[in-house]
């Protein structure tokens, strides 16, 4: 690579010009020339070959250069090529004769700012055409440089960048990062289009996406994307798209920033979080049983038993007493309900059927206790349930789920009628509790944790929650389980 000229000196308003001429006749003419024209000079160089312009070129900033291209050492487009490989920032006036008007359009189409023909300008010609050709070549300078940054910017930014047509989503230009991303060759992504890195799912929105831009008059949007590598491999994007105008097309110009391993991460994260909190729930709903075996027990061993205790003391005292025998017949009568319904609650904190007699039976145990001091009609459809081979814990939670919703009914709901499916297929398990009661709000905040409990015992074991209600519609709670592993025994 040659030494390039030194660079003209900005806020220097002097010229320095560098006059390329063998001829000594019109070299004077020509010194003298631009003595007249006035124009702002610090000094006049001279040079009678290619040679010696470009040692001149070497040693100082020059700010024009006037060249013939008849010298002793090169000529013609030759002389022209020569002194541009050491002045391509430097403007070039190209001196000629009539003859070589061809030969002074050509240097021009590479590069010259302009031509004179000799003796066919004067001073006023030559001022313009020295001031019109610096203007002219600070210009190109300006937009090369421009031009330059723009193409680093593109081509050496650490993010893919893709420009692809917005009528035919036609890839037309993408920088090197992008190919060692993608695992494409530059040449096998301009012959793609956006849809050959999108997956088929992402098609329409890619439609919708460009008819934003060509309806609303936006120029920039962004938005997360899916695209597809070489290797098949899914990648996401957040991608920066701008609506550019490109070689006499409309474009789009994306910057892609991968965020794959973030939102995997956070996928991580957030998978962990829960299983975090789903052992926190069931450690939670464990204590819970614990201590609702404890009560049970306490109750069945202790306070039965003084009950029990004390219906032997009014039995003895009936016999002793016979004139208080009505009075003692009502706290026996009294007594007994007590024991009756320590032995009810008893039973439904600790639901020994499940064990014995399995879910369905718990669960119509369950209805029978409500049916029997309720007038409320209960309706349980269980005939594809079949689980002998799911897991006691699980069962449990689903006998909690139809409690907590039973309460919640007899508590708040004022329902006639109820109607409990439990269903299987291979892969789901399905829970449904339906009445027809006043029915609630679901988006607005309720008092209490029923709900919430519900959901959290849904939560455990990956169930998919659907409530729908509204004042006066009633209530429908669906609850879909996954069959896996930890459900089956």
């Amino acid at each position: 690579m040659n030494e390039q000229p030194m660079a003209i000196q900005e806020n220097n308003n002097l010229l320095t010009v560098l006059i390329v001429e063998d001829n000594p006749g019109d070299l004077f003419l020509l010194e003298e020339t631009l003595r007249m024209t006035r124009l702002p000079f610090d000094s006049i160089l001279k040079a009678t070959s290619a040679a010696a312009a470009i040692d001149m070129l070497r040693q100082r900033p020059i700010s024009v250069v006037l060249l013939d291209l008849s010298l002793p050492d090169s000529s013609g487009f030759n002389s022209y090529e020569q002194v541009n490989e050491y002045a391509s920032a430097i403007p070039i006036i190209v001196l000629t004769g009539l003859a070589d008007m061809d030969l002074a359009l050509e240097t021009m189409a590479s590069g010259a700012q302009d031509y004179l023909i000799k003796g066919e300008f004067d001073e006023r010609l030559l001022a313009k055409s020295i001031q019109y050709s610096i203007e002219r070549n600070r210009i190109r300078e300006s937009l090369r440089e421009s031009n330059e940054s723009y193409r680093n910017l593109f081509y050496n930014n650490p993010l893919p960048i893709f420009i692809w047509d917005i009528n035919t989503f036609q890839i037309l230009e993408v920088n090197d990062v992008a190919q060692e991303e993608y695992g494409y060759t530059r040449d096998e992504l301009l012959g793609m289009s956006m849809f050959d890195l999108r997956p088929e799912d992402d098609h329409e929105r890619t439609r919708i996406f460009v008819r934003e831009f060509v309806e609303t008059g936006i120029t920039r949007k962004t938005g997360i994307w899916h695209h597809r590598k070489r290797d098949g491999e899914m990648m996401v994007l957040d991608i920066s798209s701008h609506k550019i105008e490109y070689k006499g097309r409309t474009a789009i110009l994306a910057i892609h920033n991968n965020i794959t391993e973030k939102v995997r991460l956070e996928e991580k994260l957030e998978e962990e979080r829960l299983m975090k909190q789903k052992e926190i729930t069931e450690a939670t709903i464990q204590v819970q049983e614990k201590e609702r075996y404890e009560i049970s027990t306490e109750l069945h061993d202790n306070v039965n038993q003084q009950l029990t205790v004390a219906m032997m003391y009014i039995a003895s005292a009936q016999q002793k007493l016979p004139e208080g025998s009505e009075l003692l017949k009502q706290s026996s009568g009294f007594i007994l309900n007590a024991i009756e319904e320590i032995r009810k609650l008893s039973q439904n904190l600790v639901t020994p059927l499940i064990k014995h007699f399995g879910l369905s039976k718990a669960v119509e145990g369950l209805l029978d206790d409500v049916s029997a001091v309720n007038t409320l009609q209960i309706e349980l459809t269980a005939d594809t349930f079949y689980e002998e081979d799911i897991i006691y814990d699980f069962k449990l939670s689903l006998f909690r789920i139809v409690q907590e919703q039973m309460n919640n009914i007899l508590k708040h709901a004022h329902a006639s009628n109820v109607n409990i499916e439990l269903a299987r297929t291979d892969k789901n398990i399905f829970l449904r509790i339906i009445d027809d009661g006043i029915g609630f709000n679901p988006k607005q905040q309720r008092k209490g944790i029923g709900i919430y409990n519900i959901i959290s015992r849904a939560d455990l074991y990956n169930g998919l929650v659907d409530i729908q209600s509204s004042p006066g519609k009633g209530c429908s709670i669906s609850i879909s389980f996954p069959l896996e592993e930890n459900i089956l025994v």
